[in-house]
């Protein structure tokens, strides 16, 4: 994966395979590190081996890398990945820090795209975002939202995707990471 936009797409998708039908994120950063935090209400792990690259949930493939590829690329930098159970009913919290200054950082990437191509990939998993700005957690993008505007007719999917850039692209361009 070349940035961590694709990586959000990936661990959303994970999020939809294992059932979810609700995810918020919630996403941190400043000029020198990127934090991220994801919880789904999916049927959950069930233990850290989702950390290995040679076992996947999926049929069409033989390996599962996202994870692992990530994992690597927080740790290069200095930072972590952390994954477990919510509990015993099912759910996953994710949360990952990586540097953006270290060498070894990738490009956080289109965050705005990624958030829009989640939209329609998955129109009926609500995915709430938060941007988190000194201290403050504010909602930015809440698909449920969105949807709702639409079956009123105050939006249209023709729309959509630039309203989502546009709010997305607002809290993002400051620090250059799109």
């Amino acid at each position: 994966m070349k940035d961590l936009a694709d990586h959000l797409f990936d661990i959303i998708e994970n999020s939809v395979n294992a059932g979810a039908d609700e995810v918020i994120v919630k996403i941190a950063y400043t000029e020198s590190y990127f934090f991220c935090f994801i919880s789904d209400n999916g049927k959950g792990i069930s233990g850290q081996e989702v950390l290995d690259p040679f076992v996947t949930s999926r049929t069409t493939r033989r390996v599962g890398l996202g994870l692992p590829l990530l994992k690597r690329t927080a740790e290069d930098t200095g930072g972590y990945l952390k994954i477990k159970r919510i509990d015993e009913s099912g759910g996953t919290a994710l949360q990952f820090k990586m540097y953006l200054t270290h060498i070894d950082a990738k490009p956080v990437g289109d965050l705005a795209r990624t958030f829009s191509d989640i939209f329609f990939a998955w129109p009926e998993v609500t995915v709430r975002l938060f941007v988190i700005r000194d201290g403050i957690e504010r909602l930015i993008l809440d698909f449920q939202k969105l949807r709702d505007e639409i079956e009123q007719g105050l939006k249209n999917y023709t729309n959509i995707r630039k309203h989502i850039h546009e709010v997305s692209h607002k809290d993002f361009k400051d620090i250059n990471i799109i």
